[in-house]
């Protein structure tokens, strides 16, 4: 991404960013601290329900903010996110490319976990997402090119495609790169579950 583009974008966000100066601007981030006690109970409130929401404000935040990229994802750690709202795919992309240096399996997995699902019995939908997925694939963090490339193959796997449709859907597979770039699966039972303790 060009300087341009991301000063075009920071400018854009200002009108929005205001609604939160108050809060951030008053608070102390505290160092060095767990992130419970690193801020104040306002602005813990505040990015849990940036949390909650589509991410979209949350990154918006954490561009103006940077300063509390660590805080937020150890807070995204912990997180308990039962919400009904699904990330925005391009908001959760830029999450993880901005928490990379404070990556935790716990992190990476909640993220992972506010994407939309594809439902395997629409295919119009998963086909259409397919052709999406072809043209972000270098934009979007590889960590979610490669969960909707899984998710997509498993789907094709289980689903009853006739065999013209399989090989169309299993060509565009292939053209979706594996790049692997951090390992967030675990072997544990509690491994899909929202556990504080885990990495």
């Amino acid at each position: 991404m060009s300087v341009f583009s991301s000063n075009a974008r920071l400018l854009t966000d200002i009108g929005e960013i205001e609604q939160y100066r108050r809060i951030l601007d008053s608070n102390t981030l505290t160092s060095g601290v767990p992130h419970w006690t690193s801020m104040g109970k306002t602005t813990i409130t505040l990015f849990q329900v940036l949390i909650d929401q589509d991410l979209t404000h949350l990154v918006m935040v954490l561009r103006h903010y940077p300063q509390y990229i660590e805080a937020v994802c150890e807070h995204f750690r912990y997180a308990y996110s039962y919400s009904e709202n699904s990330a925005d795919i391009d908001a959760a992309s830029e999450l993880l490319r901005l928490g990379e240096p404070y990556f935790t399996k716990q992190f990476v997995r909640n993220v992972i976990r506010k994407l939309p699902r594809l439902e395997s019995d629409d295919r119009d939908a998963m086909t259409s997402f397919i052709d999406k997925l072809i043209m972000y694939q270098h934009e979007w963090h590889p960590i979610i090119t490669i969960h909707y490339r899984n998710m997509i193959t498993s789907i094709t796997h289980t689903s009853p495609l006739h065999p013209l449709q399989r090989i169309v859907v299993e060509k565009k597979i292939a053209s979706i790169h594996n790049l692997v770039t951090y390992d967030y699966t675990a072997s544990d039972r509690d491994s899909h579950l929202d556990i504080p303790y885990m990495n």
